[in-house]
């Protein structure tokens, strides 16, 4: 994965902290009559045990082999092979977008924050206002008070509301589109702070133009029936809401076609997500003046102004061309149509936080039109999930104290290092690369920053202020502190401190202007993390990731940063066209993947990932190989060697099946494979695979050696 956050990933296959107990071991302890400090300690005892190097360990766990399908072929399909009987034992829940196995330890990880929110809740109120326990206690108690929040209705959203209403000139206008950016809302506008590309160690403002509600510019512009029925269930759908939030009927009708209109112009102008791939076409630094130059309409001293942005130095505007239809939809849209859109950018983006009828028609839509899910899931994972969204590193300080023991951190490392080592051996061995671009590449390498597990320095939420008499107060809250936390960087020397996910996630990703892979609590739980299982099975499984994530670095997109996270071609010519040829490899063999018949993968969307996923296994098939030099072979298990638990664990911590609308909208959306995708494409081109289960060269799992992708 690139960047992201969240809690849980519906990726099927990119997708979170702390290593878990066995249920076993959890049984034993929870019922046990001690103090909380005495049951603290003996928890990390056990965990401790449970955290021995696995060669102390009498008997070393393979993968679960009743998951597998032994009448498919692993030769044919190994992600069938490798996941089948799980699958035939497991139906995918009504809730769930996709499946896989590690998707039961997404929601186990639920539980556990649901367990540390419920104790927070209990005795919040003798906590100091303003601790991560009474802020997360007393988050989760006002979310999960539903009956509360379902009578209120849009009472919560009143002043708001009436806010936008009073827009009656430019000016106002103006106010308005940076006032709802202090709740995160972009209505189109975000302002943020970034890296400068050409001065990674300085942090200036950015501004974006987003605030769309369908996924994609495909779907107001193209009529394939998947986006033109998309679009029309869009507009039943914002209808819907409008009606909801007291408009009559035709007043709704022309609230929705005042939204269609803006938010087509805009899309009109957006650049594809294929394009956005090349970090060069969003690097356009501007002075405040050539910005108003840009949108002469809008007021951005105005702006800078209500948002406590300084207006030195220069601004990075990604798209100009989108800026431009934004400050021409300024003059020719009257304020009612931008009234309109205004009022609806408040309701969709708050609808979760308000009374079912909102929550309900928002998951009708982005739940089941968009994705096929059939189910919302129940309230409190609801409010887990919001509450690791707004509050992380608060609910995520107790999380790590109590499931990440640093015997698990210690050893993650180890790996990551481990695998760094590897694409080092690598560059030096490539023969398509000269001298001078491996000296730059072997630096950046040198430069990575590797973190694992948690932050060093946890955010204080300060100035949050959460009472769970109103829930989307609390959001409101929440929110204003993200985004002031965001804002005050700009100007500042970066901070290198920071994580863009929080500790329980189950997720990991890297940073390019930061030169740094990060891999959160989350993924070091079974099955990605094992502390008693072979180390194939965790080199194949969060190995995988790891390596993953390092590739990045090097992907076709990795590859146009320097080792100090600066925009710069550190490649010579002919090596960069080397390279192409090797990257253009992968594209063209994920074109040739569908998601159903007549709908293919765009292989230039899913370039960079599905290079990771190639460097990812690799890498760790060959760190796991030297690793055990010296330690000689670990043994067979299950009647499996250790070069079959590898790959199996890599199959079913990859392996995954999602619900066929969502298929279609990842086509257009996600830059990941689908999670079947990134168990065939990459092990389709490892010799490896085919000696470790005897596949013949006709096999589908086999490539032909003149079409094999190979770059590191």
């Amino acid at each position: 994965m690139w960047k992201g956050t969240g809690l849980p990933d519906e990726n099927p296959v990119s997708l979170r902290p702390g290593m878990i107990w066995s249920a076993s071991v959890r049984l034993l302890i929870y019922p046990l009559a001690l103090g909380a400090g005495k049951l603290r300690v003996l928890s990390y005892l056990v965990i401790a045990c449970l955290a021995l190097p696995p060669t102390t360990l009498a008997q070393l766990r393979g993968v679960p082999t009743e998951n597998i399908d032994r009448t498919v072929n692993p030769c044919t399909d190994f992600d069938a092979y490798a996941n089948g009987q799980w699958r035939a034992t497991h139906p995918m829940p009504l809730i769930q977008v996709a499946w896989a196995i590690r998707t039961i330890t997404q929601d186990d990880t639920l539980a556990r924050l649901r367990s540390i929110a419920e104790e927070d809740a209990g005795k919040a109120a003798s906590l100091p206002k303003g601790s991560p326990g009474q802020l997360t206690g007393d988050f989760y108690a006002a979310c999960t008070d539903e009956p509360r929040v379902n009578a209120l209705g849009l009472k919560p959203l009143e002043a708001l509301w009436g806010k936008i209403e009073s827009v009656q000139d430019a000016k106002a206008l103006d106010a308005e589109i940076a006032s709802l950016q202090q709740i995160h809302i972009n209505a189109p506008l975000e302002l943020s702070s970034a890296q400068d590309l050409h001065d990674p160690a300085r942090v200036i403002a950015e501004i974006d133009i987003t605030g769309s509600g369908l996924p994609d510019r495909d779907y107001y512009l193209r009529d394939e029936p998947r986006f033109k029925d998309a679009r029309e269930q869009y507009q039943l759908y914002a209808h819907k809401m409008f009606t909801l939030a007291g408009m009559e009927d035709a007043a709704a009708n022309q609230a929705v076609a005042a939204v269609m209109k803006i938010e087509t112009a805009l899309a009109q102008a957006r650049l594809s997500r294929v394009a956005l791939r090349d970090p060069a076409v969003q690097d356009h630094a501007v002075s405040l003046a050539q910005l108003k130059a840009l949108a002469p309409h809008f007021d951005w001293d105005q702006e800078f102004a209500l948002l406590a942005v300084g207006k030195e130095g220069h601004i990075n505007v990604p798209q100009p061309k989108l800026m431009t239809a934004f400050d021409n939809l300024l003059t020719t849209v009257p304020l009612e149509q931008w009234r309109a859109y205004l009022h609806w950018q408040l309701l969709n983006g708050e609808a979760t936080s308000l009374a079912a009828q909102f929550d309900q028609e928002h998951f009708a839509f982005y739940g089941t039109t968009l994705t096929g899910v059939k189910e919302q899931r129940p309230r409190w994972q609801r409010c887990v999930i919001a509450t690791d969204r707004m509050l992380g590193e608060a609910l995520g300080h107790e999380y790590v104290d109590r499931y990440l023991p640093p015997a698990a951190k210690t050893r993650a490392r180890e790996m990551a290092v481990n695998i760094v080592e590897e694409l080092k051996r690598s560059i030096a061995t490539r023969d398509w690369m000269t001298a001078p671009t491996k000296a730059k590449a072997m630096g950046k390498l040198n430069q990575l920053n590797i973190k694992i597990g948690y932050p060093d320095k946890w955010k204080d939420y300060a100035g949050v202020v959460v009472d769970r008499s109103m829930y989307f107060d609390d959001v409101l809250s929440a929110a204003r502190y993200a985004v002031r936390d965001d804002l005050q960087q700009i100007g500042k020397p970066v901070d290198r401190g920071r994580w863009d996910m929080t500790p329980p996630t189950m997720n990991a990703y890297y940073n390019p202007n930061m030169n740094e892979i990060v891999v959160p609590a989350g993924y070091l739980q079974p099955p990605g993390f094992d502390p008693k299982g072979l180390d194939a099975i965790n080199y194949g499984a969060v190995g995988v990731s790891i390596g993953h994530e390092i590739s990045h670095g090097v992907d076709d997109e990795g590859a146009k940063y320097a080792a100090d996270g600066r925009l710069e071609n550190w490649w010579t010519a002919a090596d960069y066209s080397n390279f192409e040829a090797r990257t253009g490899c992968t594209t063209k063999q994920y074109d040739g993947y569908f998601v159903e018949p007549g709908l293919h993968l765009q292989g230039k969307l899913v370039t960079g990932e599905a290079l990771g996923d190639l460097g990812g296994v690799n890498l760790a098939y060959r760190a796991y190989k030297r690793s055990r030099e010296g330690k000689g072979p670990e043994p067979t298990v299950d009647g499996y060697t250790p070069d079959q638990q590898f790959f199996l664990a890599e199959g079913q911590w990859r392996g995954a099946i999602v619900r066929p609308a969502a298929a279609r909208l990842s086509v257009s959306t996600d830059p990941h494979p689908p999670g079947k995708y990134r168990v065939l494409g990459p092990l389709s081109n490892m010799p490896e695979f085919q000696q470790a289960f005897q596949c013949k060269a006709a096999d589908a799992m086999v490539r032909a050696e003149s079409e094999r992708c190979s770059v590191w």
